[in-house]
């Protein structure tokens, strides 16, 4: 029995997500770092609302110990056209730099809060991305919004199920000029199913 089903606790509410099947080597990194309990006393890093908010990669001395037991690595890209930056939609973060194969960090993941697009980015992301939206998948950003520039160039492995009033609080919360919230925003995870 594959495990879907991820809990996210923190002081705006809980999050419960949904992993892909599509992206196995996703869903068991994060099962993984779940599991040695990497996501537990970690925080949210990254907030810009109406786009994502970002968790896993804190410097805090808990996290920065366990990355040096668990070692660094990438994990394969599992881009798939199915799975989209839609409101809600949980993705690993990448590097840009030397990394044309877009391997994934096996630490930074990101909810996406994302907005609808205007007319004018809907044809900049057709005309400029390699990623080919069908009819519905445009029409699905157009009624909930998300992030369709990133479409393509992160793998996309999971989504929120129920808690996306706990994302917006978070994405409306005030940061600094790098985006880190000024309040620590910890989260914790465990494993529902």
């Amino acid at each position: 029995h594959l495990q879907t089903r991820v809990l996210v606790e923190t002081d705006y509410g809980n999050i419960e997500l949904e992993l892909f099947e599509n992206t196995p080597l996703h869903r068991a990194n994060f099962l993984y770092m779940i599991e040695r309990d990497y996501y537990t006393q970690t925080e949210i890093i990254r907030v810009v609302k109406n786009f994502v908010i970002q968790g896993g990669n804190s410097d805090e001395s808990i996290p920065a110990f366990r990355r040096s037991i668990i070692g660094k690595y990438t994990i394969p890209a599992e881009i798939t056209k199915r799975n989209i930056h839609l409101r809600g939609a949980l993705a690993m973060s990448r590097s840009y730099t030397e990394n044309p194969s877009k391997r994934s960090s096996p630490y930074d993941f990101y909810i996406v809060h994302g907005k609808v697009p205007n007319r004018s980015e809907l044809l900049d992301v057709e005309m400029n991305s390699d990623f080919k939206h069908s009819e519905s998948q445009l029409n699905q950003y157009k009624n909930r919004g998300g992030a369709i520039h990133l479409d393509g160039e992160h793998t996309v492995f999971g989504k929120v199920v129920s808690g996306m009033e706990a994302v917006d609080a978070i994405a409306n919360l005030p940061t600094d000029a790098s985006e880190w919230p000024n309040e620590k925003v910890v989260f914790r995870m465990s494993v529902l199913e």
